[in-house]
């Protein structure tokens, strides 16, 4: 068993090892949510030292979560489209000083609410409906946690903003936080 330093810096290269696994089966935008679903799924596994190789595991939870998480995948992508065109629409509108601010608030919530879906089907969620359920429930009942993965997934766009290469790895970290903030433990 490692101890010290050395089996922290072995946890944080699983963890981008994931975060590159997760952006390599994120390729087609429509596999991100069973992407990142096997990215929780292994390191949450490795977070509990069930031990086995990443590389395997990761693609074989990927093949398990994709049965029913391109359809997610698929409305999240509408609701990211839904969401840029009602920026376009209330920047025209005479209170957009009030209502910008308020979409940006439901974004957040609902990208917390889709990050937390991946992280309830990758820790045994039934089916994927059921998952969005028990997401927005947990959210609501806990919203320190639900506070700490906006502010982990806000830190992910901000790393890739500013530097557009860590696209490859940050998906890794948020899924480690995701992970970490999950309320069944």
């Amino acid at each position: 068993m490692r101890t010290g330093w050395r089996a922290g810096l072995g946890d944080f290269s699983d963890c981008l090892l994931a975060g590159l696994l997760v952006a390599l089966a994120s390729v087609p935008v429509v596999t991100a949510a069973p992407a990142f679903v096997a990215g929780c799924r292994v390191l949450d596994r490795t977070r509990h030292g069930i031990g086995s190789p990443l590389w395997t595991t990761f693609w074989a939870d990927f093949r398990s979560a994709a049965r029913g998480g391109v359809g997610f995948g698929l409305g999240c992508l509408a609701a990211v489209v839904a969401f840029a065109v009602d920026l376009a629409v209330v920047a025209a509108m005479p209170g957009a000083g009030v209502l910008r601010p308020a979409l940006w608030v439901l974004a957040v919530a609902g990208a917390v609410v889709a990050v937390r879906t991946c992280e309830v089907m990758a820790t045994g969620g039934p089916d994927w409906r059921r998952a969005v359920v028990t997401a927005a429930r947990e959210t609501a009942a806990d919203p320190e946690n639900g506070l700490l993965l906006a502010v982990a997934a806000g830190l992910a766009v901000l790393l890739v903003w500013m530097l557009p290469i860590l696209a490859l790895v940050v998906a890794g970290p948020l899924a480690l936080a995701a992970v970490a903030t999950g309320g069944r433990r």
